[in-house]
Order: structure tokens, then C-alpha cells, then sequence
């Protein structure tokens, strides 16, 4: 494992790298209909998906998904780490009901599923670090799960997969034509979490004193804190008028805004937005609005930050009224050093 006691580099801002900004209303976010079913009454079922990022080196792609009640997707795994959280309905991953508020951790080698959406059908952020596609296992827990909701399957339309993607949605296990030709690791496991596990600690992450005397704050929730592959997934929440520094990590970082809404620089990001960061790149400084920000987060990769164009961050400060106080102790794991007052090209 890398050597952690100081930053991976000392200067990882790479010249014309930026954030990119989208939000799932904007209209050239095409909708992919990724599976296809014929419900029991005649109607159609579906899985359709906005690809937010989709990223070939690294490879990565996040996206918002809509199972339509009902829908069956077989049980399955992926070619890299794959984490989902439930944000609206819910669905069953085999024999585990997984309403709003769940977070599911699939490691490289390990499957999911079946999974069928309930009956308000089910809306899932995504994000696959690595090769997105999926591999099939065990194909009579599907043709069950499919016989249970009366369901057919139907043919896959085609989608706008990148040129540097073959499309393997037909894929199963032990067969051949994919990366690696039988991914399944036989012990790994999916892991379940909840927002409201009573294990899942609030890490109070940044503190300010607002202009009122009270107290600002980021407080996070790590869902999934993985060594190797190094891989952090995060519910955050701001509350109104906090201000986080100008930033990046030492990973690509993925940030969806789930309510309320925030100021990241000059770019106002309502809930819907969706926040690509490549590594080497900055954003904010970061403003909440009136309401507070919560935010989905995953970074792929060390997910520590560093601190970009200090003066800034003062400015965005002094607008608000408000002064930054001590980072409290967070409960990082032993293998990472605490960077939160680390900025670029500053000695560690």
C-alpha cells in the first residue's frame, strides 16, 4: 500500500482540467431503457438510466436509475466495485427489502440479486469504479424471481455505449467474451447499510461560526471506506450558508445533490445536480443555500482533499459573516492521515 504519512503529490492540479456540471433535467441527457419486461398485465417494465459520467481513463461511469414496480433484473455482478443507494421506493436484493436510505456496497467478484423493484418502483443513484458492465450468475434465480411477478423478458434495445465499450448485457458468468471470463470470488459478498444504522457515526467534518454566533457544519455519513481498492462513499449534509474551501481529492470524485442546494463557485447546483471532478481539477469554494445541501458523494480513489486558492475561500467567508473553527477528530482508518488543513503546495 502507498506510503500515507504525507500526501500522494505535493502539486495534483493538473493545467486545464475542470468540473464538469450536469443536472438530470438537462435535455441532452438522453434516458437509456437498459431492460426491458412484460408485466403480467400486458404493460411494460422497464430499467431506465441517465449516464451522468461515463469516464474512459479511468474508467468510471455514474448514473441515476428508475426501475419501473415490479421490474425484475437478474442477479448479477460487475467488472470493477459497484455502489447503489436507494433515494426514492424501494426494491428486494434477493431476500433483503432495501428501502430509501440504503446503501449497497458490491465489491469486484461478488453478485446481487435478483432484484425487484416494489411496488412504487424504485429510483437508485450508481456508481461502477471501473469497467461498468455486468456479468450474470445463477440464471434460475432469475427465471423464479421473473415467474414470481408473472413477468417475460423482453429483447434489449440498443444503447449509446462509448466505442471503447462492447455491450455485454447478454453476459453470464463462465462464459466467454468478457474481461475476465468467471469474476465471481467465491466469498465476497454485497454489504448492506442504512442511513439510519445506529453503527453509521456522524463525522462532523467542517465547522464554521455563523454570522448568528451558531454553529455551521458539514456532517457525513461513510457508508463504504475501502482499502484496496481505495474507494470512499459518503451521505453529506450542509447546513444552510456552510462554506467548504475551494477543493479537489486524490481521485475522481462524483457528487449528486439530493436536497436543498449549494453555491460550488459561481455555479448554483438545486437538488438534481450532478458534479463530475476529475482528478487534478477544483471546485468551489462551496456555499450552501438557504435551505442546507445534502449530497451523495463517492470519490474513487484516496479520498482526502486539498486545498485550492485560500484567498477565495476568505472571500466567501467574509460574504457570509462567517470564521472557520478547529476541525474536530474524525474516525479516519489507520491506513490514511488526516489532510483536511492540507493546501496545494503546502508542506504536509
Amino acid at each position: 500500500m502507498t506510503d500515507t504519512a504525507k500526501p500522494p503529490t505535493d502539486s495534483p492540479r493538473i493545467e486545464g482540467k475542470e468540473p464538469i456540471f450536469r443536472s438530470i433535467d438537462d435535455p441532452d441527457m438522453k434516458w437509456q431503457k437498459v431492460r426491458r419486461q412484460k408485466n403480467e398485465d400486458g404493460s411494460e417494465g422497464s430499467v431506465q438510466e441517465k449516464w451522468l459520467a461515463f469516464s474512459a481513463d479511468p474508467q468510471y461511469l455514474s448514473l441515476y436509475a428508475v426501475y419501473t414496480p415490479g421490474m425484475v433484473v437478474r442477479r448479477h455482478g460487475h467488472f470493477c466495485p459497484h455502489v447503489v443507494y436507494v433515494i426514492e421506493g424501494g426494491a428486494w436484493f434477493a431476500d433483503r427489502w432495501c428501502p430509501a436510505g440504503t446503501h449497497v456496497e458490491l465489491p469486484f467478484g461478488a453478485a446481487f440479486g435478483p432484484i425487484v423493484a416494489g411496488d412504487e418502483g424504485c429510483v437508485m443513484l450508481e456508481v461502477m469504479m471501473g469497467d461498468p458492465r455486468s456479468w450474470g450468475d445463477q440464471p434460475e434465480r432469475f427465471e423464479q424471481a421473473l415467474a414470481a411477478q408473472g413477468a417475460e423478458v423482453l429483447p434489449d434495445v440498443p444503447l449509446d455505449y462509448p466505442d471503447w465499450l462492447q455491450d455485454l448485457r447478454s453476459h453470464w458468468a463462465g462464459s466467454g467474451g468478457a474481461p475476465v471470463e468467471n469474476p465471481l470470488v467465491p466469498g465476497r459478498e454485497p454489504t448492506f447499510r442504512s442511513l439510519d444504522d445506529p453503527e453509521l457515526k456522524w463525522q462532523k467534518c467542517r465547522r464554521q461560526r455563523n454570522r448568528d454566533g451558531s454553529e455551521g457544519t458539514v456532517m457525513e455519513k461513510w457508508f463504504a471506506f475501502s482499502p484496496d481498492p481505495q474507494y470512499l462513499s459518503v451521505h453529506a449534509v450542509y447546513s444552510p450558508g456552510m462554506v467548504v474551501r475551494r477543493h479537489g481529492h486524490f481521485s475522481p470524485h462524483i457528487v449528486y445533490i439530493m436536497e436543498g442546494g449549494a453555491w460550488f463557485g459561481e455555479h448554483w447546483c438545486p437538488k438534481g445536480s450532478h458534479i463530475e471532478l476529475p482528478f487534478g481539477a477544483a471546485f468551489g469554494p462551496i456555499v450552501a443555500g438557504d435551505e442546507g445541501a445534502t449530497m451523495f458523494e463517492v470519490m474513487m480513489g484516496d479520498p482526502r482533499s486539498w486545498g485550492d486558492q485560500p484567498e477565495l475561500f476568505e472571500a466567501a467567508l467574509a460574504k457570509q459573516g462567517a470564521e472557520p473553527l478547529p476541525d474536530e477528530p474524525v474516525e479516519y482508518p489507520p491506513w490514511l492521515e488526516d489532510l483536511r488543513t492540507h493546501w496545494l503546495h503546502a508542506n504536509s
